[in-house]
């Protein structure tokens, strides 16, 4: 009986593909190029990011997210009024009996706009595979006669992220191409559409006299122009660059807490604890999150003295 209720969610699922969510992070400010291209670059260091998401834990088959990117600034050290970012971004999100994996490589150019602010234009160009998972999937299954097991499609996400020193505002659109779980005659389900998604973040940096302390409020909008739009409110205050301590409150969904330490000069670990404050709490569906990000470039002094800019939040080597 179990099984036949998880096929028609399943496919229930599948018919309702239009009001998906994409995945979402509560340390945003860490891992914003992870939803941004254009954000490749803005940074003076060559960096890698890596971390896993478990949502709604207590559930079977609850969403979880894994992920690792690496991005590099070329040109930067000596420019005048432009250079340029490259990135490279894979991540897999398994959600009830979907599989998905992602894979991409992208471009940003960065412009010098006025004295104060830099511009970034990135645009990220890869393969999206979206499958039905071992766990209900059975081949000789007349359930199934209707729908294949996996598609692969092209995808491209374009991104804008205007930035000085104190403040951000990154604008980027998932889903834009080829949205259509279909490949050639194959089609998971009816065929639907993956809505494009838009993410809208922006932060601002507030720092102490002293410089002991720093403090950034940020905003991060999902939203697929359809639903309800989920709305991320973070606050996170960072001491001598070494540790943060920050809270998170996701709309009608969960409070967070965030810990980020700075280990030496080239490592930086982040954690996230979501409490769940909707419906879900009575199965004690909490979520937790933990990011690794990494350098090989130990300082920025030389570049600092240039007068580059980097973007606001906490700089992490």
């Amino acid at each position: 009986m179990n099984r036949i209720v998880l096929i028609a969610l399943t496919f229930f699922l599948v018919a309702k593909v239009k009001a998906q969510q994409e995945e979402q992070f509560t340390q945003f400010t860490l891992n914003d190029y992870g939803l941004n291209p254009a954000v490749a670059g803005s940074s003076n260091k060559l960096t890698f990011l890596a971390g896993k998401r478990t949502q709604w834990r207590g559930f079977q088959n609850n969403p979880e997210t894994e992920f690792a990117n690496v991005t590099k600034a070329l040109g930067k050290k000596g420019y005048r009024h432009f250079w340029h970012g490259v990135g490279v971004s894979v991540e897999q999100d398994r959600f009830g009996v979907f599989t998905k994996k992602m894979a991409y490589a992208s471009y940003a150019i960065h412009l010098k706009v006025s004295p104060k602010y830099r511009a970034g234009f990135g645009v990220a160009v890869g393969m999206k595979s979206v499958a039905l998972s071992n766990i209900v999937y059975d081949m000789n299954d007349p359930v199934f006669a209707e729908s294949n097991r996996a598609v692969v499609v092209p995808d491209i996400i374009p991104g804008i992220y205007l930035y000085s020193q104190k403040f951000s505002l990154g604008v980027s659109l998932h889903n834009m191409y080829k949205n259509k779980l279909s490949m050639g005659s194959k089609q998971i389900g009816s065929g639907d559409k993956l809505l494009p998604t838009a993410y809208i973040s922006i932060s601002k940096k507030i720092i102490s006299g002293g410089y002991s302390f720093i403090t950034i409020p940020a905003i991060n909008i999902q939203t697929n122009f359809r639903g309800i739009p989920s709305l991320n409110l973070n606050v996170i205050t960072y001491y001598k660059k070494r540790v943060g301590l920050g809270v998170s409150y996701r709309m009608h969904d969960a409070v967070s807490g965030i810990l980020q330490v700075r280990i030496y000069k080239n490592l930086v670990v982040g954690i996230a604890y979501d409490l769940t404050i909707s419906r879900f709490r009575y199965g004690k569906a909490n979520s937790d999150e933990i990011m690794i990000g990494y350098s090989p470039i130990m300082s920025t002094e030389d570049l600092e003295k240039k007068g580059t800019t980097n973007c606001p939040k906490f700089e992490i080597f």
